[in-house]
């Protein structure tokens, strides 16, 4: 089921506070998946002076993106030739697209729907094969290879983690399903913006000597930059000079190249981040599942969830939103889910314990109709 009325992205604050007539600052944000760690103090400083010095600002970035590059092989332990750089993992999707001239694209669902609409754009097919919810939305390397073979794609565009349920393929399946698909011709997109989380499942290294194997990775999710438009790709160094040609000549300015350099090589940030977010997750899925939800197993920085009993999940979502000032991600726009899948972002502890308080006392009464009400916040209705 997809509900039109939903924003198509986490993170719409100022979307979402004119809609329902709130103050944005009130907001309290689950939506988003994004590091509730913001860089530290020394990238934060490292910037100002670089906006002191004013060459950030008065001179065009290097088109090689030589040190971003570096920093990137550094951090990443791949080589410096087959990392491609751009604004976004949509941007390198769109690349990736045209420079491979593909056809026909399997999708494995529920995914984000920006997938869909770049395939769009690069006239490119996107048949799609639906995850099982009742498996945890793994992955099935026999159902992708049929369906692949049925719908005659010529490449399989995957998550892992997958996004929004935050299931984790092994790395040993991914490498026989891409060495079964590649026998056949078929090549996979993996996109990884959230395997900073869970390192030791990227397959980065073996898309550096492959052909049929192109890894896309995030830098604003992990690093908590995503006013930062960063990001690479890993791919084969003749696919990566061919990618190029088709992106923009600076894809990405000098400042959040800057920010994203400097990001990567925080080690103690890096640390910081993994550690704690494996930590919250698991308090907030115990909490959670104690209160009765459904939490689905993952290893992002989110989870999917359900709320108990027969419920009206838009009705949850809007009542977070103006009784509580709680914004979740309401699933009612992906493929194969409902408007009672919620995605949550893991945040901090005391943020973490606002949110389970809260759907404490939400479902230890009632979930109450607020029909007049959503007639006097919500201008869309």
């Amino acid at each position: 089921m997809v509900d039109d009325s939903l924003p198509l992205h986490g993170g719409q604050l100022h979307e979402i506070a004119e809609r329902f007539r709130v103050p944005e600052e009130s907001l309290l944000d689950f939506s988003a998946s994004i590091s509730p760690i913001p860089p530290g103090e020394a990238v934060i400083e490292a910037l100002c002076e670089l906006l002191r010095n004013r060459k950030v600002l008065t001179e065009y970035p290097d088109r090689n993106y030589t040190d971003l590059k570096d920093a990137i092989a550094k951090y990443a332990q791949i080589d410096h030739g087959s990392i491609c750089i751009a604004n976004g993992v949509m941007s390198l999707l769109d690349a990736v697209l045209r420079a491979l001239r593909l056809r026909r694209c399997l999708i494995l669902t529920p995914a984000f729907g920006g997938y869909q609409r770049v395939l769009n754009a690069c006239g490119v097919e996107g048949p799609t094969l639906l995850l099982h919810e009742d498996n945890n939305f793994l992955l099935d390397p026999d159902l992708v290879l049929n369906a692949a073979v049925a719908s005659r794609a010529d490449v399989v565009l995957l998550a892992n983690p997958h996004s929004p349920s935050g299931s984790l393929a092994q790395v040993s399946i991914l490498t026989e399903l891409r060495q079964t698909l590649s026998r056949l011709g078929i090549a996979i997109i993996l996109d990884e913006a959230f395997i900073d989380f869970c390192p030791e499942s990227g397959v980065s290294e073996s898309a550096v000597h492959s052909t049929d194997l192109i890894v896309l990775r995030s830098l604003t999710k992990f690093f908590a930059i995503p006013g930062m438009r960063v990001a690479y790709a890993v791919v084969h160094p003749e696919l990566r000079a061919r990618m190029e040609s088709m992106l923009p000549l600076w894809p990405v300015d000098s400042l959040a190249a800057s920010a994203a350099q400097l990001a990567v090589l925080d080690g103690i940030c890096v640390r910081e981040r993994r550690e704690a977010n494996t930590r919250e997750r698991q308090w907030l899925s115990e909490q959670l599942a104690s209160l009765g939800w459904q939490v689905f197993p993952g290893r992002a920085n989110y989870l999917l969830i359900k709320p108990p009993g027969q419920v009206d999940g838009l009705k949850i979502w809007r009542q977070l939103i103006i009784e509580d000032g709680i914004v979740l991600r309401n699933c009612g726009t992906f493929e194969g889910l409902t408007t009672a899948h919620f995605r949550v972002a893991v945040r901090d502890r005391p943020t973490n314990t606002r949110l389970v308080n809260t759907l404490a006392r939400l479902f230890a009464g009632r979930v109450r109709s607020l029909d007049n009400s959503f007639r006097k916040h919500d201008v869309h209705s």
